[in-house]
């Protein structure tokens, strides 16, 4: 059987059974206080090994200058969501700066050999002490993966109650409103106790995450 006549089939049998339109349900059985989602959200989170620093969008750029002069950062990758805020931060942080703004294969060099990443989460995840992206040219997967330290931007705004609401949010976060190439969430440094159970950081991803809160 031909390519084009296994899709006209595939067409022919949606068009006599057509999918029925599914609405989801999602029942939040954890025991948390849902009036207070930022301050369930920083428990669990801080819970999480995530260093959390809480501060206002006027002094968003000097809690960021802390983190890099506290790591020692000599160079920071950003991803195009930071340079693409509304009041850019790029040109006021205190060390060297690459935009991730071209392909893996064009920066491959650059890229795996960078210490330290910053982007912008679109959700944090209040009853898990989480925070989530869907993956785009602006915000590329890699960000959160290759680097030692990532830093993490996070509206306070955007905190949801669970993963149900964070999905509904990503799931149309990638281009034209569109389902994104992946869904990220990052909890915090990353560890494994594999090898004789001893803790291992950094193993799948950054040693050191830090979630910067801002209003």
């Amino acid at each position: 059987m031909s390519r084009d006549s296994i899709l006209q089939a595939v067409r022919e049998a949606t068009r006599t059974n057509p999918i029925q339109s599914v609405k989801p349900t999602h029942f939040d059985t954890m025991i948390y206080d849902r009036e207070n989602l930022l301050s369930v959200y920083t428990q669990y989170q801080k819970a999480n090994m995530a260093h959390l620093i809480t501060t206002t969008k006027d002094s968003l750029v000097n809690s960021i200058n802390e983190i890099i002069k506290e790591c020692d950062i000599k160079e920071l990758l950003c991803a195009k969501n930071i340079a693409n805020m509304k009041d850019s931060i790029m040109q006021s942080l205190e060390t060297q700066t690459l935009l991730y703004d071209t392909s893996v294969d064009s920066m491959r060099d650059k890229l795996f050999s960078i210490e330290a990443s910053i982007l912008h989460a679109q959700v944090g995840v209040a009853n898990l002490g989480i925070v989530g992206l869907g993956t785009n040219e602006c915000n590329p997967r890699l960000a959160s993966l290759v680097v030692k330290t990532c830093i993490i931007l996070l509206h306070k705004d955007s905190i949801v109650p669970n993963l149900f609401s964070a999905f509904k949010i990503l799931k149309t976060s990638g281009q034209d409103s569109n389902l994104p190439t992946n869904i990220v969430f990052l909890a915090g440094p990353s560890r494994t106790a594999d090898i004789e159970l001893q803790t291992v950081f950094g193993v799948h991803g950054p040693q050191n995450v830090y979630v910067v809160l801002y209003e």
